[in-house]
């Protein structure tokens, strides 16, 4: 009889209570489906603001590299495959991705962020933050729902912060 090895060995006592890219509550949202459109070939990660891409009309590129109009933010798809460090939990080019439009949404902002205040988004990165991240770019519609860093209640999620988009 053929017996198999485990699986898991090891198991961490709670389960994250949110990572980049999930649902931030279960306020109505809208996710739509865009195709990857990645030049640089490093991969679109999840929780990062895209815009309308120029290979066709359902194409979304990182940021605003290609100068369109801002689309939404990417959701986590934990069916990827990770076929390298290189794209774990990364969309490549091509690949269909959730882009969600309205709703919360968690991400790892990339300056300090305080709830009620105005989203703005890198140009380059696709990275979200306040006023003052680098090649700042305001989301119309958008508000921080949380603050980083964090109240005392929600020190489990450290360094990561909720996102509404009223963009549909």
């Amino acid at each position: 009889m053929i017996t198999s090895s485990a699986v898991q060995t090891t198991y961490n006592q709670f389960i994250k209570a949110a990572q980049v890219g999930m649902p931030g509550s279960t306020a109505p949202w809208a996710v739509d489906n865009r195709i990857a459109e990645d030049p640089a070939g490093t991969g679109i990660g999840f929780g990062l603001a895209v815009c309308q891409g120029t290979d066709s009309d359902f194409a979304a590129t990182l940021g605003a590299l290609s100068g369109g109009a801002f689309l939404g933010i990417t959701r986590a798809d934990p069916t990827l495959p990770n076929l390298s460090a290189t794209f774990t939990d990364k969309y490549q080019n091509t690949d269909n991705m959730a882009v969600q439009v309205a709703g919360d949404i968690w991400v790892a902002p990339a300056t300090n962020v305080a709830a009620g205040g105005l989203v703005y988004f890198n140009s380059t990165t696709g990275a979200l933050g306040d006023s003052g991240i680098s090649n700042a770019v305001l989301i119309t519609g958008a508000r921080w729902m949380t603050s980083v860093p964090m109240t005392q209640e929600l020190t489990q999620h450290i360094n990561l912060a909720v996102v509404r988009l009223n963009t549909v």
